[in-house]
């Protein structure tokens, strides 16, 4: 018997799921169901990810739709490999993505959030989730929830709570904390999203430069445009210094890392989340973080990181802002603590838990 990952959902570059399978899959054993250069699906067991998307239109429109196992041959990868079906003793997917072809196979998949049910950037993706993603949840054994909160909308959404399991992300920690801050600037990590809010974040910049005119910072917005791009620019034009935000599309992961230890602070201004990544990777670092008081930073952050107040968030975000700015006993202690916190949160524990869930689900 033999494991099948389900990858079809892979798409390379920066993203959020990618760097999900790039820290899981190396743990999990079995063979990878991938799209192959090729076009097609192919079954491999040397974890061997795509470079590219889909060539053909016809298959690039249905992997943007995330509908991607529509569009090939699952049971013939399988069987170009010798894989039959009773040979499968069990799927898992880190996407939240049953195979749906092969029902009659235990299978394990991954829900990272439920936020476009609540704050959509498309209605595409809103129609998806109510009414396509319920059919992988029914279809799954088991659902990996990345976080409590999760797992609680997950129930809200008629997900039996007894075929949920929590599993937080893990962090790598690769080298010593900084020790002090570097510079004045803010980095954000966040897609142009309704859900990131990232525009009051730099409304809030703006007044930060109005108030303290001296301050030497820039604020750096790393993240994938969206529908919120075209506001986010005009709000940056009409700022007194719009040269002190920068806008980022991507960067490597060594670029990513130069950013993290040569900042201040990480802000997270988001309204809803499953569990916001970058965060962690700050807390890797050593890097304090500056965060919305949203009910999954509670679940996870209250302690290590320093909230503001949605009520007031432009008030309360400059003032945090300003009292790290200003104490560095402050800014030393959330460096320690969400180091801390970082370090409790190992990738093997991350990947074990995995493992032995699938291997729980096969066997009910």
């Amino acid at each position: 018997m033999t494991l099948l990952s389900n990858l079809l959902l892979y798409s390379p570059g920066h993203s959020g799921f990618s760097s999900y399978v790039h820290r899981v899959m190396p743990g999990i054993p079995g063979h990878q169901l991938v799209l192959g250069d090729q076009g097609g699906a192919e079954c491999r067991n040397d974890h061997w990810l795509p470079q590219q998307g889909p060539a053909s239109k016809r298959l690039a429109l249905l992997h943007r739709l995330s509908l991607t196992q529509h569009g090939v041959d699952v049971k013939g990868a399988l069987k170009k490999v010798g894989l039959r079906i009773e040979d499968l003793g069990g799927i898992y997917s880190p996407y939240c993505d049953a195979l749906l072809a092969l029902p009659q196979v235990s299978q394990v998949i991954t829900c990272h959030d439920l936020t476009p049910l609540y704050i959509s950037n498309s209605r595409k993706a809103s129609l998806r989730y109510r009414y396509w993603t319920p059919r992988h949840l029914n279809q799954a054994k088991c659902v990996i929830a990345i976080s409590h909160f999760v797992a609680d909308q997950l129930v809200d959404f008629g997900v039996p709570a007894s075929k949920i399991e929590v599993v937080y992300n893990g962090i790598a920690i690769e080298r010593e904390p900084i020790a002090e801050p570097a510079s004045e600037d803010l980095l954000m990590l966040a897609r142009h999203d309704r859900n990131k809010n990232v525009a009051m974040v730099v409304r809030a910049f703006g007044q930060l430069m109005e108030r303290k005119p001296h301050w030497l910072g820039r604020l750096v917005i790393v993240g994938r445009r969206g529908r919120q791009t075209p506001e986010l620019k005009k709000i940056v034009e009409k700022l007194p210094k719009p040269e002190r935000v920068v806008l980022l599309d991507g960067v490597s992961s060594t670029e990513l890392v130069q950013l993290l230890r040569g900042s201040l602070a990480l802000v997270s201004a988001s309204t809803m989340e499953g569990f916001d990544y970058p965060i962690m990777e700050a807390k890797a670092e050593g890097l304090p973080t500056i965060i919305s008081d949203i009910p999954v930073h509670r679940e996870l952050h209250d302690g290590t990181s320093l909230f503001f107040n949605h009520g007031n968030a432009m008030d309360s975000l400059i003032m945090a802002i300003v009292g790290l700015a200003t104490d560095d006993c402050l800014w030393k202690q959330l460096s320690s603590l969400g180091r801390g916190f970082a370090l409790s949160l190992p990738i093997p524990d991350q990947r074990s838990k995995i493992v032995n869930i699938i291997s729980c689900a096969a066997s009910w």
